[in-house]
């Protein structure tokens, strides 16, 4: 199998201790997303519905899917496993957003708005957090990542403290997202 058809999208679980950073410009989400099939972004979404982050765990990249990825976004070989990360990231932050639309009636978008709204050093804070949490190396950067996911949190006014866990995936997928498009481990 390819490392392609191997994505399994383990955001969190990728060890990625050993990676250098890349030596190309790193692919970017909204191509990613938009090379999937209306039924794969679906499939997608109604994953991280059921499972949450979890979900990232149990996809599979089949070959049809791979070859739309490869030539849609024009993936080099050893842009494979950053291109996985980021569409889990992707993954994350969609999915997040519906959930809490339709739990939390949050207005879709109003995550990108908040992230929008935090001054950058939050946003780097959040970014260092989740390259720490790749690598599973989590330590101070959590405890300055936490208070950021708090008022995030609480800026949106969510109807079940449960629905915190969605803040947290979408700001983590973000975090993620932007850090590995910049070509950063």
């Amino acid at each position: 199998m390819s490392p392609m058809r191997n994505l399994i999208l383990a955001v969190v679980a990728v060890a990625a201790t050993s990676l250098a950073a890349p030596a190309f410009a790193a692919p970017q989400g909204a191509c990613l997303w938009g090379a999937l099939t209306d039924a794969n972004r679906a499939t997608m979404i109604q994953g991280y519905r059921d499972k949450g982050a979890d979900y990232l765990n149990e996809i599979a990249v089949d070959a049809t899917m791979e070859n739309a990825l490869r030539t849609t976004c024009k993936l080099k070989p050893e842009e494979e496993l950053t291109a996985g990360e980021i569409l889990g990231a992707v993954i994350l932050e969609k999915g997040a957003d519906a959930v809490l639309f339709e739990k939390g009636k949050v207005a879709k978008g109003s995550l990108d708005k908040a992230w929008g709204r935090l001054p950058e050093a939050d946003r780097e804070t959040l970014r260092l957090f989740a390259l720490a949490a790749m690598r599973q190396n989590i330590g101070a950067e959590a405890a300055a990542a936490f208070p950021i996911i708090d008022r995030v949190t609480a800026e949106l006014k969510l109807p079940d403290p449960a629905l915190k866990d969605h803040v947290f995936a979408y700001l983590l997928g973000r975090a993620i997202r932007e850090a590995r498009e910049a070509g950063r481990t």
